[in-house]
């Protein structure tokens, strides 16, 4: 109901808030000459290389949670993480398949004045449009990790990826790449939908049973004794 509900409401306007030209502008419009440091950190954050580290920090923090971690069980633990994994890949599968046809294009193809960010830094080259904006992959992975690790990592898990997921999201939005409605209603929408589904089915119980069963035999039984 509440999927018809977004898609009734937000479908004739193209999935954008009434807002979203106002954000752009202001966001955009602070990217300026002279600007050094705020340019060059704009540029880093859509770059690639943002995007792998990225990955890498929520892959080091999942790994940190399940080796050291003492507060659950070692199967536990990655019963837990597994679950987010899963989640994850569902997203990306919705986002890929599900939106395959979708075009939308992003404000940096359809609003004027807009300051590409290429034009102000020399280093690095970022993408500043896409044709398929909606919805924004960054935003929903990021808030998926945030809802998971609130709920089953902990307080300064969750704290910590907030942070993370607010720092991930935004700088498409100055950019260029996306409208504020690909992050509010597809990113955080998407994410909230997805993980709604993992957390209040039996999703859990399942990967606990898989992960005891994989566990159940040597030496990964000795291995899980270890990182107890």
């Amino acid at each position: 109901m509440i999927v018809g509900l977004v898609i009734y409401f937000f479908i004739d306007s193209g999935f954008k808030t009434p807002w979203d030209e106002q954000i752009f502008f202001y966001l955009n419009g602070s990217l300026q000459e002279g600007r050094t440091i705020w340019n060059n950190y704009w540029a880093f954050t859509n770059s690639k290389i943002f995007d792998n580290l990225s990955g890498l920090f929520l892959g080091s923090l999942c790994l940190w949670y399940v080796l050291l971690n003492r507060e659950n069980s070692f199967q536990e633990r990655l019963a837990r993480i597994f679950l987010l994994v899963i989640a994850v890949v569902i997203t990306m599968i919705i986002i890929s398949r599900g939106f395959e046809l979708y075009y939308h294009q992003s404000p940096s193809q359809v609003l004027t004045p807009f300051i590409n960010i290429n034009d102000l830094v020399s280093w690095i080259e970022v993408k500043t449009g896409t044709r398929k904006s909606f919805p924004s992959d960054h935003a929903a992975i990021s808030f998926i990790s945030v809802i998971f690790m609130w709920r089953y990592l902990g307080i300064s898990y969750g704290i910590l990826v907030s942070v993370f997921a607010l720092i991930n999201a935004s700088p498409r939005l100055v950019g260029g790449g996306h409208w504020f409605g690909d992050v509010a209603i597809g990113g955080i929408f998407l994410a909230i939908m997805v993980t709604i589904w993992m957390i209040y089915t039996p999703m859990l119980n399942v990967m606990r049973k898989f992960v005891c069963w994989v566990f159940s035999r040597e030496p990964l039984t000795s291995l899980s004794e270890n990182w107890k």
